[in-house]
């Protein structure tokens, strides 16, 4: 036994008791082989863990069991728990790491006393009269040195408080620069924030060249756990089963039945949402939409239509661009071709935190040159055409520089006219990767945000990243309200002539009867 207790995994394997979350039982804990995984990592001696997941795999468990047996065999420790809420962080004290200790054989309990014992702290100490050791938890890690910080929904956090993600990265993870960090999160708000640096940063490295110190990323997806399983009918959706066959030939997993009628039914109810809470890829947390999100399920619906793919560009159509302006930073550039009823999204200029998009007019003009598309219009928004210091138009000044045929879309008195319009013709619209991820990002994670204290849905969306190109697709949208496309050579189905019973009768085309007639009526629907 003095020989088993000397060595940590066996003490996991074989000392502890977890609560049950399905029962709220208390039961004898039984490492998965996701958690003897992150086990084998930190005993092997990584100390910069990230883990992306599904919910309810029991990492949280895993990592605050772990901790619980760094405070109880080894003195002086000091250990943090940072969650989304105090409320959150105190549950993980009390209902794992306090089990976990609970659990402990009486002859081990006996020589430790718990010499402080509240929601906030924990802290422990041998009878022997070594150094106590202390776990916080709470929703910021306290200061001085942890040995052992776990850090929850990070992937959340920087989605709904940029402001307390900030102080997660200054603050908390330097408080352990040479203790280990591990970070177990769902995920929110797509490939942006300070955890999307790391986890970018932790992906650039490659294998061989990891050292015990660099970050590195485990994904645990939600098939993992054999309780994602339901009984009943076979899944016969003809888009949820092209699925499966994608994901089982990306990720060598063959879904039983019973797995694709559970995800059947949580799809139903979840929508997008699925991909936050149950990814099956690594990618797909990426494509989670946040919430009040106004895009995000056309973009669901658009790929799995396969609109979302690679094609190329038609040679014999022309190419138009349309514009947010801003800071040269914030400029966004659409690109876009109209082949028939399709409208085919080609490209995108957009800045990211890695790669700036910072240029003068005169480097704007020449870039959009240099793609070697065959330019059509240029539609700006109608503060291209405001007099500025100069004495000159932002129009006049890309004209100046041999932008031709530019074209100014008319204020709209609301946003949510464009927003509504776009939302009508999503259905005709494709968008080629690579080229347009990054617009796609910022599309899916385009949203209004609730009142801070009342839950209510703010009426405006927010202004934040993903707005300006949600804004510079916008005017795609506006145009078309204006009969702006027509000359820019977007030319709608025809209306076609049939003969019935000897009499002719005008046929419309299904997509086009609800596209056609508001092309020129401005209408206001509040979502």
């Amino acid at each position: 036994m003095i020989e088993n207790l000397k060595d940590k995994l066996w003490r996991l394997q074989n000392l502890y008791s977890i609560k049950d979350a399905e029962t709220g039982q208390v039961r004898k804990f039984v490492p998965r082989p996701e958690q003897m995984e992150i086990f084998r990592a930190l005993l092997a001696g990584h100390r910069k863990i990230i883990i992306l997941k599904a919910r309810r795999l029991g990492m949280s468990t895993a990592i605050d069991v772990f901790a619980a047996d760094e405070a109880i065999f080894n003195a002086g420790r000091q250990i943090s728990i940072v969650d989304q809420n105090q409320d959150d962080a105190s549950k993980k004290l009390q209902n794992i790491v306090k089990v976990a200790y609970s659990s402990l054989p009486a002859a081990i309990r006996e020589r430790i006393v718990v010499t402080r014992d509240n929601d906030g702290s924990w802290q422990v100490q041998s009878k022997a009269g070594d150094a106590s050791s202390a776990i916080y938890a709470g929703k910021n890690a306290r200061g001085g040195t942890n040995q052992l910080l776990h850090i929850s929904e990070w992937g959340v956090i920087q989605a709904d408080d940029p402001k307390r993600s900030e102080e997660i990265l200054t603050g908390a993870l330097p408080s352990a620069e040479h203790g280990v960090t591990i970070i177990e999160t769902t995920w929110k708000g797509g490939r942006k924030g300070h955890l999307w640096n790391l986890v970018k940063q932790a992906q650039s490295i490659q294998e061989e060249q990891r050292t015990l110190g660099d970050w590195r990323v485990f994904f645990f997806p939600w098939f993992n756990d054999p309780t994602y399983a339901a009984s009943g009918p076979a899944v016969t959706d003809s888009e949820l089963l092209k699925y499966f066959a994608e994901k089982e030939a990306e990720t060598g997993h063959t879904f039983t039945p019973a797995q694709r009628l559970w995800y059947q039914q949580r799809r139903n109810t979840l929508g997008a949402f699925m991909y936050r809470e149950f990814p099956t890829t690594f990618d797909e947390c990426f494509r989670a939409p946040i919430d009040g999100a106004i895009y995000a399920g056309l973009i669901d619906k658009a790929r799995a239509e396969g609109r979302i793919c690679t094609f190329p560009v038609d040679g014999a159509g022309l190419v138009h661009t349309f514009w947010d302006l801003g800071s040269p930073l914030n400029t966004v550039v659409w690109y876009v071709q109209f082949v028939g009823r399709e409208i085919r999204v080609l490209d995108v200029d957009m800045s990211t935190d890695e790669a700036p998009i910072d240029l003068t007019p005169t480097e704007r003009v020449a870039r959009i040159k240099a793609k070697g598309y065959p330019l059509g219009n240029h539609y700006l928004p109608h503060d291209a055409a405001l007099t500025e210091r100069s004495g000159r138009t932002f129009q006049t000044e890309l004209a100046s520089l041999g932008l031709g045929n530019i074209k100014i879309i008319p204020r709209t008195v609301d946003v949510w006219i464009g927003i509504n319009h776009l939302r009508q013709i999503f259905p005709r619209m494709a968008f080629r990767l690579p080229a347009c991820e990054l617009g796609i990002d910022a599309l899916t994670n385009y949203h209004t945000r609730s009142e801070s204290g009342t839950g209510r849905a703010s009426d405006d969306p927010v202004h934040d990243w993903s707005s300006h190109a949600s804004d510079a697709l916008r005017m795609m949208a506006e145009a078309d309200m204006h009969g702006m496309l027509d000359a820019g050579g977007y030319k709608p189905r025809s209306s076609l002539v049939v003969k019935r019973g000897g009499e002719s009768s005008r046929h419309v085309d299904p997509v086009d009867a609800y596209f056609e007639p508001q092309r020129r009526r401005l209408v206001v629907k509040r979502r």
